[in-house]
C-alpha cells in the first residue's frame, strides 16, 4: 500500500485485522468490506455526558460515527449533532454557544428560561433514543452525568441493547449500573454490556454483525430491514 493511501484506520479494533480505511479506498483486509451483515442499515444513539465533558461530547462522537458508518453501515444519532429537517424552527442544539446561554441562564439566575430551554432538549434526545435500534454509552472517569442516565434508563427499559464502554475499565462503572444492566458472561474485556474499551465493544459489534449475537439477552437483538419494504 503507497504512502499516499495510508490517511486513516479504523479506530474500532486491532489495524492488524481490519486492514486500512481510506475514504472507500482500502485494503482487502478492511472490515468494511464486509459490512452487509446484521447491524447494516441499524441506528445507534451515541449516549455520553455534554455538560461537563471537556470538548462537549463531540470528538469521540464523531469518530465512532465515521467507523460504525464504515464498517458496520451503522446509522447514527448523535445529541451533539441533531438530525433535523428543518433549522429555521427551534434550536434544540447542547453545544458551543447554546451551552454558553445556558450556562449564562443558570448564572444569571433566569431559571424558567433555562427549565423551558432544557424540556425541549431533553424530549429532542429522548426521542432520538426512542428511534434507535440500540444504544452505545461512554462513560469518562470523574465526569458527572444526569441526562446520560435518564437516556440509559429509557433505553433499558425499552428492551434495547444498551452498551457502555468505560475509561479506564469497567471497574470504574457507577455501581449501579451492576444492578441495573445484564453483566453476564465476565470475560476478559466486558461482562455483559459493560466494556473496558471501544475495541472490546468493537469485538462483540462484530459477532452481532456477522450473526453470531452473544449472549447477554441476545433475544433484545430485533433486525428489521426497513428499506425492504
Amino acid at each position: 500500500m503507497t504512502e499516499d493511501m495510508i490517511v486513516k484506520t479504523h479506530i474500532l479494533g486491532d489495524v492488524v485485522d481490519m486492514g486500512t480505511h481510506n475514504e472507500g479506498r482500502c485494503a482487502e483486509s478492511c472490515w468494511c468490506k464486509n459490512r452487509e451483515g446484521k447491524l447494516n442499515n441499524l441506528v445507534a444513539y451515541l449516549c455520553g455526558p455534554i455538560d461537563d465533558a471537556d470538548d462537549d461530547g463531540v470528538g469521540w462522537r464523531r469518530t465512532l460515527t465515521e467507523d460504525l458508518n464504515a464498517v458496520f453501515g451503522v446509522r447514527v444519532l448523535d445529541p451533539t449533532n441533531k438530525p433535523f429537517k428543518d433549522h429555521d424552527g427551534p434550536t434544540y442544539e447542547e453545544i458551543g454557544s447554546e451551552k454558553i446561554n445556558s450556562l449564562a441562564l443558570k448564572e444569571e439566575g433566569r431559571f424558567e428560561e433555562l427549565a423551558e430551554k432544557m424540556r425541549t432538549i431533553v424530549r429532542v434526545d429522548l426521542r432520538m433514543v426512542d428511534l434507535s435500534d440500540f444504544v452505545i454509552t461512554y462513560l469518562p472517569k470523574d465526569v458527572v452525568v444526569c441526562g446520560t442516565i435518564h437516556e440509559i434508563v429509557t433505553a433499558t427499559e425499552s428492551k434495547k441493547p444498551t452498551l457502555i464502554v468505560v475509561e479506564g475499565g469497567r471497574k470504574y462503572a457507577p455501581n449501579w449500573l451492576w444492578g441495573m444492566l445484564p453483566t453476564t458472561p465476565h470475560e476478559e474485556n466486558r461482562s455483559g454490556w459493560i466494556f473496558d474499551s471501544f475495541e472490546a465493544l468493537t469485538e462483540y459489534l462484530r459477532n452481532v454483525h456477522m450473526g453470531e449475537v452473544p449472549e447477554p439477552k441476545s433475544t433484545r437483538w430485533v433486525f428489521m430491514d426497513i428499506d425492504s419494504r
